[in-house]
């Protein structure tokens, strides 16, 4: 992988010695996974524990592994991602999901829960779920029904939720339920959900083309304590908006990994393949497309650099930024995977071929944390509320 754009301006000395450091790990670790399509959630548990044995995951909360007053560094989650994407699905898997359900408690979780939680995850010890997604609530977050009842000194939570990360393998889920009457997005809230309550029942597993191993997971009248409760009534949609926001850039980091090993495999294969006495490289319209390769994935670069960059650096508000990185990465990485595979030919549909499996792994990212058509809703929103007059 080419790390010639370390260079830009984007980053300093402490990213260029973390990419070195977290590269070699990566190639050390990860070959082993390389194939692993998630199943039944081990392989991505062990990575999970893996990254926290060697204390990557103290650069997921912030560069000092959440010292008071250090803050995170957007920047350093996308290069993680990336080069896990690069290496291995599943990794990049073990990893996110993870760091999606942590983030709620590290941003407004109290310092009782921040002190209780944020050491164990650090470690690899305790993996956390995101739980927002229902049957008939998913793009739309503001209609869950998940209902969370005040009982005394607990809530009682009552409902369903899927596409939920490690659904039965959690050990704790961040759950977003009702709280009040009103019926829009202030009436919810967000709870840490213990993984072995009784009343949460797997009610099934689902298959995807990805190795996310997502499901559906029953809250049949599960007692929560109310210190449970993150943030406050009511704070529940602006908890999964606010790291939503903060995710999507990361998501379009994953997707340049997979696009930068696409074109890797792809510019390897054209200059081995031999096709009408000259190796395929040589053929102006391969050429054109291993341009066009490098024009999406430096384009993709450029924008999930910039976003994570404006949240670190220029501190500034990147609903915008976060949403055009997270678009323009996915759908860029979908087409040069595809067209990676097509200078593989008939070999690139094979089963076991790298192109293959990043083929399968990369539509996902598309749908997942916001769908391609949710973000340009997203920027278009965003636009106009820019232009509106005063």
């Amino acid at each position: 992988m080419n790390n010639d754009y370390l260079a830009w301006p984007f980053f300093d000395t402490f990213h260029r010695t973390f990419v070195r450091d977290f590269w070699q790990w990566a190639a050390s670790e990860l070959p082993k996974y390389e194939d692993d399509d998630g199943g039944d959630g081990k392989a991505a548990r062990e990575i999970f524990q893996r990254l926290g044995i060697g204390q990557w995951l103290d650069n997921s909360i912030s560069r000092s592994g959440g010292a008071k007053g250090d803050k995170l560094d957007l920047r350093t989650i996308c290069l993680m991602r990336e080069i896990l994407g690069y290496r291995s699905a599943i990794a990049d898997v073990a990893f996110s999901e993870p760091w999606l359900a942590i983030m709620p408690v590290a941003l407004f979780g109290s310092e009782k829960v921040k002190r209780e939680l944020l050491p164990r995850y650090l470690r690899g010890e305790m993996l956390p779920a995101f739980a927002l997604s229902e049957p008939d609530a998913g793009s739309d977050a503001a209609s869950i029904e998940t209902r969370a009842q005040l009982d005394g000194d607990h809530y009682v939570i009552r409902g369903r939720k899927t596409w939920t990360s490690n659904s039965g393998l959690a050990d704790v889920y961040v759950v977003f339920a009702r709280t009040g009457d009103v019926p829009d997005a202030t009436g919810i809230s967000a709870f840490l959900v213990e993984g072995r309550l009784p009343g949460i029942l797997l009610e099934k597993r689902v298959a995807v083309l990805s190795p996310h191993t997502v499901g559906t997971l029953h809250f049949d009248n599960v007692r929560v304590s109310a210190d449970r409760l993150l943030g406050g009534p009511g704070q529940g949609f602006k908890i999964a908006m606010t790291v939503l926001g903060l995710f999507r850039p990361t998501v379009g980091a994953a997707a340049l990994g997979f696009a930068r090993r696409a074109m890797d495999e792809a510019i390897a294969r054209s200059t081995e393949r031999v096709a009408f006495k000259k190796p395929i490289c040589e053929h102006q319209l391969i050429q054109a497309k291993l341009a066009d390769m490098a024009i999406k994935v430096d384009a993709s670069a450029l924008l999930v650099y910039r976003a994570s960059w404006m949240h670190d650096v220029g501190e500034s508000r990147i609903t915008r930024e976060a949403a055009i990185a997270k678009l323009q990465a996915t759908e860029a990485a979908q087409e040069v995977v595809d067209q990676a595979l097509q200078i593989f030919g008939g070999l690139g549909v094979a089963k076991g071929m790298v192109v293959e499996r990043l083929y399968r792994h990369v539509r996902a990212y598309r749908i997942f944390d916001g769908t391609s058509e949710i973000q340009k809703l997203i920027i278009a929103k965003d636009i106009l509320q820019e232009h509106r007059p005063a």
